[in-house]
């Protein structure tokens, strides 16, 4: 009997000193990992972009201006699809009628209701122009506010993340002159349009309306940096 309790005691006491071997290990299916102590990580610098209301002064108006920008663009590209449809129809209006070898000068390109759809287009052009211009001036309002923050910002603290007080006013100036190029090419179309005399021509006008070859990735990614910076995106 004493033989079995003093085999019993030392089962016991080798399972605690195997428990006690295991004390700061935690098992994970069959394989075991070590306790790990808690690391302090630093508040992102982002944060305080989602505290826009607390925003004031130069980053209020950078953030509201830098908005603004965003919904002319939005304003811009709802008129490219209205002058896509319009143009559609322009062009179903002439082809039918048009002669391949060229026909300028003849009736046949101005077919019955062309006028009122060319009358239509050029309003869409004008909301353009009215928009374009509203984006040189928050360029320069962007460029104001910038000069304002150099005089202010002694420390040379950014505004948000990383830009300097120049950069917003830079990349506003790189999306206006790129729409204003665009405008024009608009415009070439908007007075082309309806004097074409051939299918190549008409197709070649609606092409450049469509595709709007100044407008391309690297304006979209200046908008889009834009609006990361001020905090309208956040990506994970």
């Amino acid at each position: 009997m004493n033989g079995a309790m003093h085999g019993h005691g030392s089962h016991t006491n080798a399972i605690n000193g195997n428990l006690a071997k295991m004390e700061g290990i935690t098992s994970f299916g069959n394989k075991s990992l070590p306790h790990f102590s808690g690391v302090a990580v630093q508040e992102s610098p982002a944060k305080k972009l989602l505290q826009c209301g607390n925003l004031t002064g130069n980053a209020r108006r950078v953030r509201d201006l830098a908005a603004d920008l965003y919904n002319l663009i939005q304003e811009w590209n709802a008129q490219h699809l209205l002058g896509v449809q319009i143009l559609n129809i322009i062009t179903s209006m002439k082809l039918p009628v048009l002669i391949e070898g060229g026909a300028e000068g003849s009736s046949q390109i101005y077919p019955e209701g062309l006028q009122e759809q060319c009358e239509q287009l050029n309003e869409v052009v004008q909301t353009m122009n009215e928009i374009v211009g509203q984006l040189r001036a928050v360029t320069q309002q962007m460029y104001s506010v910038g000069k304002l923050e150099k005089l202010q910002n002694i420390n040379k603290t950014p505004l948000f993340l990383t830009w300097s007080s120049d950069r917003y006013g830079q990349v506003s100036e790189e999306v206006y002159e790129a729409y204003a190029l665009e405008l024009r090419a608009k415009n070439r179309v908007k007075n082309n349009i309806a004097h074409c005399s051939t299918k190549a021509a008409i197709m070649y006008h609606v092409a450049t309306w469509v595709h709007q070859p100044y407008i391309d990735t690297n304006v979209d990614l200046l908008v889009e940096s834009l609006l990361h910076e001020t905090g309208h995106r956040c990506y994970h």
